[in-house]
């Protein structure tokens, strides 16, 4: 037996809430049907498929092709379509309407594993869109046809309902949201680990101040580490200044792997919109027993927005004497566009006693983007004496699409004083070019 959602009391207390179970009743209505399809969009829904787009740009267009072969009813190229459509434009206005046609033209060509996954993806990124509510029913229908028993609708189907339910709810009111979430928190024989994990995200996103404290708690004393995982992002994505303390005392922990709460403290720092965060980063990269984290932590650091990440990595290359962290200091330079990372990327090319920094410095000035920069490496290359740093150079050098850079890599070729082995490098770097000089060269190299 389907059992309809009740978290708390709480559902029966609102028209809003007895919406949403006349709602679930008729998905239960439709899933009870065994000689139903899964799928069983009415004509008006096909309907809005054909109508509903029109334009000249590129994902429009995209959608419109999807669109005319499900019309076609060619489901092995209208799923390739859809598929591609929604992993370059993932952000577009139709893509709940490519992932609900996904699944569906899956579904045609009996690969239901596939269309559930699209289900799922589209309830849980767009919960409040009509495709969505097509969707749960689809996926509720899909569920029984897979469970080999056929009778039960399975778990994970009830889970996707529950969670849709539960941000319409905390979307509806959001000063309830905490009250709801501890419901469900505290329901452990009711609801898998799955809506216990969504209900963590959405008391962060929608709970407000009264959030923090109990996202607090979890993430110092929650006993599953998944929804400790869980709690400590979600600190983190609430921007709010009393979880930072508790976000570094977890970042400097000694026990550190790619999946645990020192790796989602780190992550939550770095996502934090708090100007303090990045501080407390640095304090991470300087004072954290693990390499693993403190290497990850500059990582993460380079990619956050804003003068104040520069000013944090040039305090932090002064401030850290271990090479290898260093390294990814420098690599960090060749992250950011600000001149003064450029600067401090030319300096240490130059002038480092390091050769191991000098050699990422090199290889983390063409990163920046800035075809200028090439002005430095060919400056650094007539003027460099050691062999192996030569070689990093005409490599940094072959990665500019720029006529000096070509320029360069032709002189080094010719040159009978350059060796062998260096002059091969670039003349393997310039068969990679189509500019007419470059061609011309070649040719010349023939005669």
């Amino acid at each position: 037996m389907f059992h309809l959602i009740t978290i708390g009391n709480q559902i029966r207390r609102t028209g809003f809430a007895a919406g949403l179970l006349a709602a679930f009743a008729l998905v239960l209505a439709s899933a009870s049907s065994a000689s139903a399809q899964l799928f069983t969009p009415e004509r008006d829904m096909l309907n809005r498929l054909v109508q509903g787009a029109s334009g000249n740009d590129p994902a429009t267009k995209a959608f419109i092709q999807g669109r005319d072969l499900i019309n076609e009813e060619k489901w092995d190229r209208a799923a390739a379509t859809f598929n591609k459509f929604v992993s370059e434009f993932p952000s577009d206005k139709n893509t709940d309407a490519a992932l609900y046609w996904l699944a569906y033209a899956y579904e045609k060509q009996n690969k239901l594993p596939e269309a559930e996954r699209s289900l799922v993806r589209l309830i849980s990124q767009y919960p409040t869109s009509n495709w969505a509510k097509d969707g749960a029913k689809s996926l509720v229908k899909l569920k029984s046809k897979t469970d080999p028993q056929g009778v039960n609708v399975p778990q994970d189907a009830d889970a996707e309902l529950k969670i849709i339910a539960l941000q319409s709810l905390c979307q509806a009111d959001r000063a309830r949201c905490a009250t709801l979430v501890g419901d469900v928190l505290r329901s452990n024989a009711n609801n898998s680990p799955r809506v216990r994990e969504a209900a963590i995200t959405l008391l962060g996103r929608y709970g407000g101040n009264e959030a923090v404290p109990v996202l607090i708690q979890m993430a110092r004393s929650e006993s599953n580490e998944k929804l400790r995982m869980r709690a400590i992002t979600a600190l983190g994505r609430t921007g709010d200044e009393r979880g930072l303390d508790v976000l570094r005392e977890l970042a400097l922990s000694a026990t550190y792997d790619d999946e645990s709460p020192t790796d989602s403290a780190i992550h939550a720092l770095a996502d934090h919109e708090n100007a303090r965060a990045v501080g407390i980063l640095g304090d991470v990269i300087v004072n954290s027993k693990n390499i693993a984290a403190r290497q990850h932590a500059v990582s993460l650091l380079s990619r956050r927005a804003g003068e104040p990440v520069v000013d944090e990595l040039l305090r932090l290359y002064d401030a850290v004497p271990d090479v290898q962290i260093r390294k990814y200091v420098v690599a960090a330079f060749g992250n950011r566009k600000s001149p003064r990372a450029g600067a401090k990327l030319a300096e240490i090319a130059r002038t480092s006693t390091d050769l191991e920094l000098r050699k990422q410095a090199i290889h983390s000035i063409p990163n920046r983007g800035d075809e200028q920069t090439i002005d430095v490496l060919l400056s650094l290359y007539d003027g460099e004496r050691n062999p192996e740093l030569q070689n990093y150079l005409l490599e940094a050098i072959s990665r500019y699409k720029d006529p000096r850079a070509y320029r360069k890599l032709m002189k080094i070729a010719r040159d009978p004083n350059e060796p062998l082995e260096r002059r091969k490098r670039a003349l393997n770097a310039l068969s990679r070019s189509k500019d007419p000089e470059v061609l011309k060269f070649l040719e010349d190299m023939l005669k």
